[in-house]
């Protein structure tokens, strides 16, 4: 998704943001689209894999003590380099085939100097690595200590430690602990770091070891404060989905009202975001006729145009019959009543206007922004995840659900494609 810097997609599994060069979405919603994850699963970000976590910790810990020993290195030069080290070793191990826990496949592949002077180059590796989707978590969880919201800022805490230590628990590289060697690779160490202990550590194709993963969902239960009371239900429920689907809406004994409700309303609002983006697309694939380039809001919209346009409007009407909006402000609300204006060229301008990127209202007419990308392509009916959860549902929950199996040494099982109760 992120290697497509033209296209934007928000399906079922979309994040918080989808960062581009050059096309943004945001609506103008973000702090809604934040503020309804975080409802769902409280300070997961876009966390999937427990090496993720894992990855990041292990980066920031070797940076401290590169730092301690005079060497100014940053946690996010440090992190990405062993991030970037970690998908080489991975690649070289299973051949260079694509896994939806790597990056950088094209980009790395070739590479054979793997010295941290080229790896931590700005250049070697993917512009938006996995480690940024641990940036909430990492404090959210308490394994580090934040002096803000920013990755460099991070010092690990006690956990964060107990994580590294566990993760490395009982394995050398070049007669190095796993940590003592990454600190004097990033001080230039010239020894090879293709080696099967360091990559047992490090590659995301390995499971993380037991000891560390129980520490990580340790610190995504503990707790009696809301946040931890929700992720402890959250992770329950998920935990029994695969035997008990959710697919109607009908309230789970894991759960209570209130956080279902939040989850359900954020779904609601997740699938009118993703119809207007659809709406938009439609409008811009209208554009992309070269005997136009403009749409004209007074003149007849097509079919594409008009079922888009009553799709964003269902779904507005049942946002705002649900009778229920915990978004801030109650945005959430207000952009919902936007599409149910007079007349589907205010709609349509309206939304325009609110993107402002890609498409741009002049008059009464809607004519290319800087990002037009012209004809974009057809929806997918296919929503991943339905069978077990209802349509448009935070992807945080699902995101939990592969956590959970990775959590109970079951996520080969699930990338492999096969049945995982």
């Amino acid at each position: 998704m992120l290697e497509n810097m033209t296209t934007i997609s928000w399906g079922v599994l979309g994040p918080e943001q989808l960062v581009s060069e050059r096309r943004t979405r945001t609506l103008g919603m973000g702090t809604v689209v934040r503020a309804f994850n975080d409802l769902a699963v409280p300070s997961l970000g876009g966390v999937k894999y427990s090496k993720s976590v894992f990855l990041a910790c292990l980066g920031i810990y070797v940076a401290e003590k590169v730092r301690g020993s005079g060497i100014q290195v940053s946690n996010i030069q440090v992190s990405n380099a062993i991030e970037a080290l970690a998908c080489c070793l991975s690649y070289g191990k299973n051949g260079w085939q694509s896994d939806p826990r790597l990056q950088g496949n094209t980009k790395l592949r070739g590479k054979e100097d793997l010295s941290f002077k080229v790896v931590s180059k700005s250049n070697f590796y993917v512009t938006q690595p996995m480690r940024m989707a641990t940036v909430q978590t990492l404090p959210g969880l308490g394994l580090v200590e934040a002096k803000g919201e920013r990755f460099n800022s991070y010092s690990l805490s006690v956990h964060g430690v107990d994580l590294v230590e566990a993760g490395c628990e009982g394995l050398k590289c070049h007669r190095n602990g796993i940590v003592e060697f990454l600190v004097k690779w990033v001080l230039g160490d010239s020894r090879n770091p293709n080696q099967s202990s360091l990559t047992q550590v490090i590659s995301q194709l390995e499971d993380l070891a037991k000891g560390a993963k129980g520490i990580l969902k340790e610190r995504l239960v503990s707790g009696n404060d809301e946040n931890s009371i929700r992720r402890r239900n959250a992770l329950s429920w998920v935990s029994n989905i695969s035997k008990n689907p959710c697919i109607d809406w009908q309230q789970p004994v894991e759960l209570t009202v209130e956080h279902f409700k939040d989850i359900q309303s954020g779904a609601y609002f997740f699938i009118l975001r993703d119809n207007i983006m659809q709406l938009l697309d439609a409008v811009e694939t209208e554009m992309a006729d070269p005997k136009s380039g403009t749409f004209v809001l007074s003149d007849k919209f097509s079919t594409n145009v008009v079922k888009a346009i009553s799709n964003v409007k269902f779904a507005a009407d049942r946002f705002i019959t649900a009778g229920y909006d915990p978004s801030p402000e109650q945005l959430a609300t207000s952009l919902a009543n936007e599409c149910l204006q007079a007349t589907d060229g205010l709609i349509i301008a309206s939304l325009v206007e609110r993107d402002n990127v890609v498409l741009k209202v002049r008059g009464k007419a809607i004519i290319q922004g800087p990002a037009f990308g012209g004809a974009q392509a057809e929806p997918s009916d296919d929503h991943d995840g339905e069978r077990l959860f209802p349509r448009g549902i935070s992807y945080r929950l699902w995101n939990l659900y592969v956590l959970n199996l990775d959590f109970n040494d079951q996520l080969d099982l699930w990338l492999n494609k096969k049945d995982v109760t």
